[in-house]
C-alpha cells in the first residue's frame, strides 16, 4: 500500500510544519518560485485558520524536499514544501488591481 503526505512549512520563525495533508493519490506538482496561497488551512499548532478565500495568506515556494519512508508495511511518499511569505501584487486573475 502507498500513502502520500504533504507537509507545508513556513521558512520564517521555527521552520516547522504548519499543515499536513494525506492522500491515497499523488499531490499536484509544484516548482520553486511558484505562488502558493493559504485560503484557510487548519494549522497543526492548534491556532486554527488564519486566512480565508477573501483574505488569503500568500506564499512563494522557497524549496522542496521529497522523502520515501516505509512504515508498518506502508510506503509513505512525503512532499515537504518550504514556503516564504509573499507580499507582492495579486494577479488580476485573482482580484489584483489594474
Amino acid at each position: 500500500m502507498t500513502k502520500y503526505e504533504l507537509y507545508i512549512c513556513d521558512v520564517t520563525g521555527e521552520h516547522k510544519p504548519i499543515v499536513k495533508y494525506e492522500s491515497n493519490t499523488p499531490f499536484m506538482p509544484v516548482s520553486v518560485g511558484e505562488r502558493f496561497d493559504d485560503h484557510g488551512w487548519e494549522r497543526l499548532d492548534g491556532i486554527g485558520k488564519i486566512a480565508s478565500e477573501e483574505n488569503p495568506k500568500r506564499y512563494v515556494v522557497h524549496s522542496i524536499k521529497n522523502a520515501v519512508v516505509e512504515k508498518n508495511g506502508v510506503l509513505l511518499i512525503q512532499y515537504w514544501l518550504n514556503l516564504k511569505p509573499y507580499d507582492g501584487p495579486r494577479s488580476p486573475a485573482w482580484g489584483g488591481g489594474e
